[in-house]
């Protein structure tokens, strides 16, 4: 039986990741630790319920001729609170659903609003296709570990993070990084890599994403 849950929040996560890992020098990692990441994770889940409600409650009062201004901030936080239900502990789909059907409604009075202006209809466009790109990549854990601004992964455990990643997770990471940035990350992962005991389990698994890593590297010069 797994001392880990089947869906841990952001702090449990990141002991789990670091627990009897090499890569992360194997720190000793206590049950309790554990359990108090667990109970830490919990806490934030119900901080976020509070403000979900609230930011539910103003989007039901907000008026149809809102100031634009007043529709645009409250369009933001419920991007943000999207980004945060992300690394939440536990099931939030249905939180996330609802998020997203609040922002479509908003969406669609901004198209409302803008009539015929092909410009503005040019920009929308844009940002609902980012919208739904960046809302993608949140489903992957560790990207929501990665973007959050409370990010619990700090500069030195970003290499050791994405070595222990899928092949997936660490495909979907990689496009967060700028070009030069991703280059940086690949030769600290190569130098961690080669620091391994060669004959260890733990040497074959990073040395195959070593290799994801390398294919995902965008040329240099060029946009992701």
């Amino acid at each position: 039986m797994s001392i880990f849950s089947d869906k841990p929040g952001a702090r449990e996560r990141h002991l789990q990741r670091q627990y009897q890992n090499p890569l992360f020098g194997s720190p000793a990692i206590t049950p309790d630790e554990i359990v108090h990441a667990k109970q830490l994770d919990e806490q934030d889940v119900q901080l976020f319920m509070n403000d979900f409600r609230d930011l539910v409650q103003r989007v039901v009062d907000l008026k149809p001729n809102a100031d634009a201004d007043v529709v645009l901030k409250i369009k933001e936080e419920l991007d943000k609170s999207y980004e945060r239900c992300a690394g939440l502990a536990g099931d939030q789909a249905e939180i996330k659903t609802m998020l997203t059907r609040l922002l479509k409604m908003l969406m669609q009075a901004m198209w409302s609003a803008i009539g015929n202006d092909t410009q503005a209809h040019d920009k929308l466009k844009m940002e609902e296709a980012a919208r739904a790109a960046h809302f993608e990549l949140l489903e992957e854990p560790l990207i929501a570990d990665l973007l959050s601004p409370d990010s619990l992964i700090d500069e030195d455990q970003l290499v050791p993070a994405l070595l222990s990643a899928s092949a997936d997770a660490l495909q979907k990471a990689m496009q967060i990084f700028a070009p030069e940035q991703q280059r940086l990350i690949y030769e600290q992962a190569r130098r961690l890599v080669d620091s391994l005991d060669q004959q260890s389990r733990e040497y074959q698994q990073a040395s195959q994403r070593l290799v994801d890593m390398e294919a995902a590297l965008l040329p240099e010069g060029s946009v992701n």
